[in-house]
């Protein structure tokens, strides 16, 4: 059995805040939604937890999915009571991650109305707060806890509100600056202390990372977009150079020519692709 505790230090400041919002969402009908980003390595997953049996005294490993159909069954299954904290956990990494964050950008907002009804708390585990969708970011996401390394190697968070982080997320996007505006609280510090058996994550973790395939609602969008381009390309006699102009007037990122040759060579099928190999044309 791996290590772990039920009642990890926790910042008395933030922990006073965190009682306030289970307060607030399980008496007003409300939901909390909360991201934690941060370099890989740093212990946002951790942090997270720790927070989680904050939030919800019952949370197990169950509440931890790392994948959007995960969360979206979780979510939906009616043994999900209300007032129970899911958190989405990264199980990608910064090589693939812009994949799997479009597919936890549509679940998310697939489900804001379930996930209010149901007054829960979800915690997103992701390597960046600015690679959220832009709506979800501003206006459903209500905290941000941004977790990093002093130069001493302890390991510190800052934590934005709803305000600031809103601000935060207008005027870092562009450079993935955290520095203006300035968090309203004090750094914080937390430990390396997992409130889940560590093995039994660690363990979940690696199974899902081995299993990272496309989701459903992806797999039809990617055939979808397959069967267009190699229509333009067999029909309307469109190359990859006309269909970067068309991609730049329409102000759509351009698809690299790799891309491109392998959607070519592809029949209209993508319900085996794992999204490492599909991550350069998404």
């Amino acid at each position: 059995m791996g290590t772990y505790t039920r009642d990890p230090y926790c910042d008395r400041q933030i922990r006073v805040e965190l009682l306030k919002v289970r307060e607030r969402v399980l008496k007003k009908d409300r939901d909390f939604v909360a991201v934690y980003d941060g370099e890989e390595g740093v212990g946002k997953s951790v942090l997270a937890q720790q927070h989680a049996v904050i939030l919800d005294p019952n949370f197990t490993i169950d509440n931890i999915v790392f994948t959007s159909d995960q969360f979206i069954k979780k979510i939906k299954d009616p043994n999900t009571k209300k007032g129970t904290c899911v958190v989405l956990d990264e199980a990608f990494s910064s090589a693939n991650s812009r994949g799997s964050l479009s597919e936890v950008n549509r679940s998310m907002v697939g489900l804001a109305t379930e996930m209010r009804q149901k007054n829960l708390f979800v915690l997103l585990v992701l390597p960046s707060f600015f690679d959220l969708d832009r709506y979800f970011a501003l206006w459903r996401c209500r905290a941000l806890f941004h977790v990093y390394f002093t130069p001493a190697e302890e390991r510190h968070y800052v934590v934005f509100n709803k305000d600031t982080k809103k601000l935060l997320y207008l005027l870092g996007k562009k450079f993935y600056n955290y520095s203006k505006p300035k968090a309203p609280f004090a750094p914080s510090k937390f430990f390396n202390q997992y409130t889940v058996d560590e093995d039994e994550y660690r363990l979940k973790k690696a199974d899902a990372f081995k299993k990272r395939t496309v989701g459903g609602v992806a797999k039809r969008w990617l055939n979808q977009r397959n069967c267009c381009i190699q229509t333009l390309v067999r029909i309307h006699k469109y190359n990859h150079a006309k269909m970067d102009v068309m991609f730049r007037e329409n102000k759509v990122t351009s698809m690299s020519e790799r891309a491109y040759n392998y959607i070519m060579a592809q029949e209209v099928q993508v319900e085996d692709l794992e999204l490492d190999e599909i991550d350069d044309s998404t």
